[in-house]
């Protein structure tokens, strides 16, 4: 939290998308920074926390790749580091490449394949063979990568912003947020969503990047009751979680994905020439993009309801109290609460996005990826102006 309880609270909302998300959200990262947006980070005894009156944001959400970044932003690390740990140009990290995020399972997936290759030799290959492995990877790597090199503190509390990182339960239907609360001491259950603070940060990354088939579940344990839970990433039920922001307090958002169907262009002509891989590229790109917009038209909808709520106390000579009371009700009703919130995504005429590989560790690639959430960034602030305005407004209100 601010040290001064009346500043806006600014969060930044990441999605997935593998290493072609990660590029993209660090373009975005470094078009905040020439903003003049510093980023809380480091532990709560060290932090790095803005001055009086800046642009700062304090609250980090992040699924699958964007749990990578969020929690490098939030242990201290700039846009152009993090971009350096992935281009392998890293001063202060090692190399956060393909030994890091495929770590092999057990049993080596290699015997595996040959065993499959064996039983489809002689005819003896069954469908649920093919299943068996439940992954070829595991994001062991990864947790061990944060652990040992880029987080100052394990816990969640102990860091100076907040964190969360959303993943989805293997068994069962519900979102989980490992972060700073925990949703078990509230009253209820909540069949769609948990929060959970007794995790370690860099289990809650392994968790929400373990994407299947790719990956293999990540395994936590219980520490109170010893059990063992399973999870994938957090991109498998819900794309972005801007509602998580919603739910820590924030009043502004800066959300970042990657995920903008292809549109045609005369120049690159159908998808359906391309192949099946770029189709199904096509699929997850339009059902994660209209996740993402049923979220964004429901929240608009909210907020226009409260609109109309004024201006129709306003008309009908209703006192201020009275309609403030009625907006709580129905904020408390709907679970909503008003926010700002700064939608950054490729371009649709950004076709050379589309068609970066997602798992490329190329130099030239990666570097494209960064210039092209960039460029979104900087296409979503000149279509909203008045997002940077309403900030500093409520900033210096707030002194």
């Amino acid at each position: 939290m601010s040290s001064d309880k009346s500043k806006p609270s600014v969060a930044f909302v990441a999605g997935g998308g593998a290493i072609k998300a990660y590029a993209f959200h660090v373009g975005v990262l470094r078009g905040l920074e020439e903003d003049g947006f510093c980023f809380r980070s480091g532990a709560r005894w060290e932090p790095k926390v803005a001055p009086p009156g800046a642009r700062e944001i304090d609250t980090y959400v992040g699924s699958s790749a964007g749990a990578c970044v969020v929690a490098g932003v939030a242990a201290g690390y700039p846009a152009q580091e993090l971009g350096a740990a992935i281009l392998g140009t890293s001063k202060a990290v090692p190399t956060f490449g393909y030994r890091v995020m495929f770590a092999p399972v057990a049993p080596n997936p290699a015997k595996h394949l040959h065993r499959l290759a064996q039983r489809w030799r002689f005819g003896a290959l069954k469908p649920h063979h093919l299943l068996d492995l439940g992954g070829l990877v595991s994001a062991t790597g990864i947790e061990r990568y944060f652990r040992e090199h880029v987080l100052p503190t394990n816990r969640f509390a102990d860091l100076a912003a907040k964190v969360f990182l959303v993943a989805t339960q293997v068994n069962g239907s519900r979102k989980v947020v490992f972060g700073p609360t925990d949703s078990l001491t509230d009253d209820g259950y909540d069949p769609g969503c948990a929060y959970y603070d007794n995790v370690r940060i860099s289990d809650g990354i392994a968790a929400a990047v373990s994407l299947p088939p790719l990956f293999v579940p990540y395994a936590i344990v219980n520490p109170t009751s010893g059990e063992r839970f399973h999870y994938y990433d957090g991109e498998v039920r819900e794309p972005l979680s801007v509602h998580v922001a919603r739910d820590a307090g924030s009043d502004f958002v800066i959300a970042s994905s990657i995920w903008r169907p292809y549109s045609f262009e005369q120049q690159m002509g159908s998808l359906a020439q391309y192949g099946m891989a770029t189709l199904t590229e096509q699929v997850v790109h339009q059902a994660i993009e209209q996740k993402v917009r049923v979220e964004r038209d429901r929240a608009e909808q909210f907020d226009r309801l409260l609109e109309l709520i004024d201006t129709h106390g306003a008309d009908h000579g209703l006192g201020s109290q009275a309609v403030h009371e009625l907006k709580q009700q129905i904020c408390a009703l709907l679970r909503h609460r008003p926010i700002r919130a700064l939608y950054v995504a490729p371009e649709p005429t950004d076709t050379e996005f589309f068609f970066h590989s997602s798992f490329r560790f190329n130099r030239r690639p990666i570097e494209r990826c960064i210039d092209a959430g960039h460029r979104a960034y900087r296409s979503a602030i000149a279509k909203a102006p008045s997002f940077l305005a309403a900030l500093d407004a409520a900033t210096r209100a707030a002194r």
